[in-house]
């Protein structure tokens, strides 16, 4: 019957999807998914009498004219906030004053996001509301719906309310700003205003397209099987009924335990995915918490330990030039030092000289910085200030800050280049990239070698690695016979390395680690780089013009061809990297996106060369398979957009038979 196949596909759907965004652990595959899913959508088309508003179709909705305020029917109230652990102390003690010793305490992660207010009736999500004041906020149940982290059918038929924080996973979010960067639209600032700023889309196909997620943190329990009687407890529950919440909540027995939780995470939080702030402490005993209350605007019975600031304002001092491998031209802002996020910045990313224009930095100006991921310390907005518009325009300068020769503007690329090849910063760069992981890992050879190398005038290239002798090692400062034999061996070693290492170490323009590799699949040797026409070169999957142009005109340099000549004549071996084993993956061209549990990308790109099968950057029509790892990103939307089979990591294994 219609309609029992109607109900049994949304059931199902519901199911995985709840495995899938909730607990992160997949049941099915997305190709799979996506067909149970078309089944249902051209069944319901059909029979639209049988569409409910759980059903998995009815995620996005339309266009809304505006968002009506809703008053809340239970007050969203803020959070005391601690900045240390003295005053934390302080906070427990007026608990124990109460009830006595050892008041056992939740602690969670505070996500950096958007508080919104969740309302089920008979087990169905029925409206969502942002926090607004925490009395009345903004009715944007449409757009709640299109979150998959959201259910819209509880597995129980539950009368509850939930609260919880919206937020945009920090790989989702680089990926927005790149491609708003690209668009020519303005980034965002943080993860926090992208997920609020998706929330508030009058168009729910656009939030449904931002990847946004939701931890539950506090339940409130009507009519439903269980009631409660502490926070941890309720938190338990609801995740019973559906909900996600952080795996990082914990019970402790007092406060020295939350103060231990505390500084696990400070530092800890950077390898999340998510941005978080602080960590939210409550009394566990919902008899307690009733007995404690409120005051005005927050409870007693839980306080916020703040985190050091992950952005902080300072004042930017100079703009210095760096010079790459490629001779790109990078600006970097020198600023008065500030601690964030755990360590002390004194210099951070301006990314490119179209980057200071649109943000008009100007030297002196108060500038507000963060780290990109928790890692690269970047300037993302002018602080305002009268100061501002009494400041000189910054002046882009027309040379290079090593050699003097003149910066060249390159047609399709943002930045500006010194085209100079014996450019000193441009040397030192390409001899840096030479011995890195990415391209030849000569782990013995770091950059102060180099630099007393360069400076020594024993190495100005990359080929002159290979004239060095061990003498010429204990040449250097603090360098000991055992060193230098280390260093001699680790680059004699190197000349066996993968074909696909060489040409990444190249520092071709545009070619990098997958790059080379995609080319070496087709390329198995250096005589056939040399031979490719442009045409040729644009085929390869995941290439194009651009790229294309850039090899070519390296492998018809006549300087690079001598050089190459001389690679031989040092004993390079130009191995292929796909040291194939079997061909149970022959013909086969694999897209990796998103993280893997078991292994690294990279190995699982080995695996799949070793069985003779191909990898590529980029999805198209000519992908066999993408394999979707936690958090894919635009590469999943477009494989599911061009019907590529979607493997989740075990469907992989499976397939290239590792379990």
């Amino acid at each position: 019957m219609v309609q029992e196949r109607i109900n049994f596909l949304r059931e199902e759907l519901n199911k995985y999807s709840y495995n899938y965004y909730v607990l992160d652990n997949p049941l099915i595959s997305d190709f799979e998914y996506d067909k149970l899913y078309k089944e249902l959508e051209e069944l319901e088309k059909a029979n639209p009498l049988f569409i409910t508003p759980d059903s998995p179709t009815q995620r996005v909705g339309g266009i809304s004219t505006g968002f009506k305020e809703v008053r809340h029917k239970y007050r969203l109230y803020s959070l005391d906030n601690t900045y240390n652990y003295d005053e934390l102390r302080k906070w427990y003690e007026k608990i124990t004053n109460e009830f006595g010793n050892n008041v056992e305490l939740v602690c969670e992660l505070k996500i950096d996001g958007l508080a919104i207010a969740l309302a089920y009736k008979n087990g169905s999500f029925v409206h969502g509301a942002t926090r607004g004041n925490g009395i009345v906020g903004e009715e944007i149940t449409q757009n709640l719906r299109t979150i998959k982290a959201i259910p819209l059918k509880l597995f129980e038929d539950a009368d509850v309310e939930v609260r919880g924080e919206i937020y945009m996973p920090k790989t989702s979010f680089e990926k927005l700003n790149e491609e708003n960067l690209a668009n020519g639209e303005k980034p965002f600032a943080n993860p926090r205003n992208a997920a609020a700023g998706s929330l508030r889309q009058l168009d729910s196909s656009i939030t449904a397209k931002r990847d946004l997620s939701m931890f539950t943190y506090t339940p409130i329990i009507e009519r439903a099987k269980k009631q409660p009687k502490t926070h941890y407890e309720g938190i338990q529950y609801v995740k019973e009924l559906g909900f996600k919440v952080n795996p990082n909540i914990r019970l402790v027995n007092n406060i020295e335990g939350a103060i231990e939780y505390c500084k696990e995470w400070e530092t800890k939080r950077f390898s999340l995915d998510y941005a978080t702030d602080g960590v939210v402490i409550k009394v566990n005993n919902i008899a307690y918490q009733n007995e404690l209350g409120f005051t005005s605007r927050a409870p007693k019975w839980a306080t916020a330990f703040k985190f050091p600031p992950e952005e902080i304002s300072t004042t930017l001092r100079e703009i210095e030039l760096g010079v790459g491998k490629t001779g790109a031209i990078t600006p970097v802002a020198v600023l008065d030092p500030v601690n964030l996020a755990g360590s002390v910045v004194s210099r951070a990313s301006l990314h490119n000289f179209d980057e200071i224009r649109r943000l008009d930095v100007r030297i002196g100006d108060r500038v507000l910085i963060k780290k990109a991921a928790e890692i690269i310390p970047k300037v993302i907005k002018v602080c305002d200030s009268p100061e501002h518009e009494n400041l000189p325009i910054y002046q882009v300068q027309r040379e290079c800050p090593s050699c003097g020769e003149p910066i060249s503007e390159v047609e399709g690329e943002v930045n500006l280049y010194c085209l100079n090849q014996k450019c000193p910063a441009v040397l030192r760069a390409k001899l840096e990239y030479w011995v890195s992981k990415e391209a030849m890992d000569i782990d013995s050879v770091g950059p102060s070698v180099i630099e007393k190398l360069y400076n020594l005038g024993l190495v100005k290239s990359p080929i002159d690695f290979y004239r060095l002798t061990v003498d010429d090692f204990l040449k250097l400062d603090l360098v000991k016979e055992k060193s230098a034999n280390n260093m001699y061996n680790a680059i004699q070693e190197s000349k066996s390395k993968p074909l696909s290492k060489f040409i990444t170490a190249l520092s071709i323009r545009n070619v990098g680690k997958e790059t080379a590799e995609l080319l070496v699949n087709e390329l198995p040797t250096l005589e056939d780089f040399k031979n490719a026409e442009i045409e040729k070169l644009a085929e390869i999957d995941g290439i194009g013009e651009k790229i294309a142009k850039n090899i070519y005109e390296f492998f018809h340099n006549e300087h690079n061809l001598q050089t190459l000549e001389e690679f031989k004549q040092f004993g390079f071996e130009f191995n292929n990297s796909a040291q194939i084993k079997t061909d149970e993956l022959a013909g086969k061209t694999f897209v990796l996106t998103g993280t893997l549990q078991s292994m690294t990308r990279d190995e699982a790109g080995d695996i799949i060369k070793s069985k003779g099968g191909k990898t590529s950057s980029s999805v198209s029509k000519k992908t066999s398979f993408v394999i979707a790892g936690e958090n894919a990103g635009s590469k999943l939307d477009k494989a599911l957009s061009l019907g590529v089979i979607i493997l989740n990591e075990d469907e992989f294994k499976k397939m290239a038979g590792i379990e």
